[in-house]
């Protein structure tokens, strides 16, 4: 009898058949996958997107802030907040015994708060500009980047990217094809209008921003922490970057002697507020935000609040007045 000392081996071909077998996904299998990650991303893609808006509001709301607090540090350098500079009255906005000099010249608010917001060289060449080249004298080429120059405190990040936009007659003319712009409007106070369709308005208690002064603190009767300051102002979103809407055509370097340039940069509480809305007669005179909950707020003592579409008109046009002797008050 003999052995093998030699291990048995299994059988190639078997071994091979084996090696050779692979197991995938069926079609079936492989809809199944993609329709779970559909729903999936359904699910997440909400989420994400109000996770990144509520992100942009709450930078919204840090910038105003900061506007808000150079505007403060303004007034402790000149004893005055920032305002008036010269300019015409908001176009189809009344306001009684207005002041207007036309002699007087000077750049908006915006430009007067650069200094503490680490702007000093473009606030000095703006107020250049405007104070040797009056009325429609076009600037030299050389300067347009001036009135380009972004200032991204002064922009809504819900809204549009913090760059110059397209400027429209008769600010093209003047300056140049494209501006810088602000998202954010000083309050110039209670308004009333007999029909809330029409676009005109007529002052009834003065806000921040006075037509023809700059107005102190001790002014600020109702209280600092009862008195809107700083508001986001209503834009139709059509023209967020055509230069079109009537409240937003003037770049933040402003045009004293056009009489619709204050539309830009001065809002007031005359027939509500809502969340911008295409061809709306509210966009040049009233506030409103980019924001689904409420447009963002900053009152005189800094503080934010979150505005709703809804809010009663009663309240706002109290916390509107500097001097209205209401009592009136937001809640957070």
């Amino acid at each position: 009898m003999s052995f093998s000392l030699l291990p048995t081996l299994p059988s190639t071909r078997h071994n091979g058949r084996r090696a050779l077998t692979r197991r995938g996904f069926t079609l079936v299998e492989l809809l199944v996958v993609i329709a779970i990650i559909g729903v999936l991303v359904g699910l997440l893609l909400p989420a994400v997107q109000a996770a990144r808006e509520a992100a942009r509001r709450a930078d919204c709301q840090n910038r105003m802030r900061q506007i808000v607090i150079a505007a403060h540090n303004y007034e402790s350098a000149y004893n005055r907040f920032p305002g008036y500079a010269g300019e015409q009255p908001p176009l189809a906005v009344n306001i009684p015994a207005a002041i207007i000099r036309p002699d007087k010249h000077g750049v908006p608010w915006m430009v007067q708060i650069m200094p503490f917001m680490e702007q000093s060289q473009l606030s000095i060449n703006l107020g250049r500009i405007c104070d040797t080249m009056r009325g429609t004298t076009p600037i030299p080429a050389a300067d347009y980047k001036y009135i380009e120059a972004v200032v991204p405190q002064f922009y809504c990040p819900s809204r549009r990217d913090a760059k110059s936009y397209d400027l429209v007659t008769p600010f093209v003319e003047k300056f140049g094809p494209y501006g810088a712009r602000t998202d954010y409007a000083m309050n110039g106070g209670a308004a009333y209008t007999a029909d809330v369709t029409l676009a005109g308005i007529d002052l009834t208690q003065p806000g921040i921003w006075a037509c023809g002064n700059k107005t102190q603190m001790k002014e600020v009767t109702d209280g600092t922490s009862n008195t809107l300051f700083l508001g986001e102002k209503a834009m139709n979103p059509l023209s967020y970057k055509t230069g079109k809407d009537y409240g937003d055509r003037t770049p933040i370097a402003g045009y004293p002697e056009y009489y619709a340039a204050t539309n830009s940069y001065v809002r007031f509480i005359a027939r509500g507020t809502e969340h911008d809305s295409p061809n709306s007669c509210m966009a040049c005179h009233d506030f409103g935000s980019a924001h689904a909950p409420g447009w963002n707020a900053v009152m005189t003592d800094g503080s934010i609040r979150v505005m709703s579409y809804t809010a009663d008109m009663t309240i706002l046009k109290a916390v509107a007045s500097i001097a209205g002797n209401e009592t009136a008050t937001l809640e957070n």
